[in-house]
């Protein structure tokens, strides 16, 4: 059971005899309401200290984190799908929104990513092409400068303004 508590029988205690037990001819034939069953709760050290451990703790913190940001980062930022990172990161990926030319590039989509170990967050728009790869990165700062960051078709970075 939770926090190392443990249930156990208790001998010599009766137990009263339940509506499906047989009666005996010698017994009453007034049966009993109902069943009964007296146990003892005794409390059992538990094999490892009763403190979760600090990356117990941590784990808990970002399993709350996921449950109660999850939802709000889904509807608001990741219409487009979610990707759990190894680095206990979650992005979100919006929905792409199409080019207006027919050329190489697909369109445009705002990527939002959650650290469930900080609780920070930030965002950039990103420009994919028609095979999914990410071509063109825009960071949001909060200084409001933008700065661009470009990739070939093999993911090689080119450049940025």
């Amino acid at each position: 059971m939770e926090d190392g508590v443990t249930v156990e029988s208790v001998r010599g205690v009766d137990v009263a005899l339940s509506l499906d037990t047989p009666v005996d001819t010698d017994a009453s034939t007034e049966r009993p309401a109902f069943t009964a069953v007296v146990v003892q709760i005794k409390q059992v050290a538990p094999a490892v200290s009763s403190q979760l451990r600090w990356h117990e703790r941590h784990e808990l913190q970002h399993q709350i984190d996921r449950v109660f940001f999850g939802p709000f980062f889904r509807e608001k930022y990741g219409r487009g799908g979610d990707k759990a990172l190894q680095n206990d990161r979650i992005r979100y990926y919006g929905l792409i929104q199409p080019a207006d030319d027919g050329g190489e590039l697909a369109g445009r989509r705002y990527v939002h990513e959650f650290d469930t170990m900080t609780g920070c967050t930030r965002g950039w728009h990103e420009i994919v092409d028609r095979a999914g790869r990410v071509r063109r990165v825009r960071p949001e700062r909060n200084d409001g400068t933008s700065r661009h960051y470009q990739f070939d078709g093999n993911g090689r970075y080119r450049g940025s303004w």
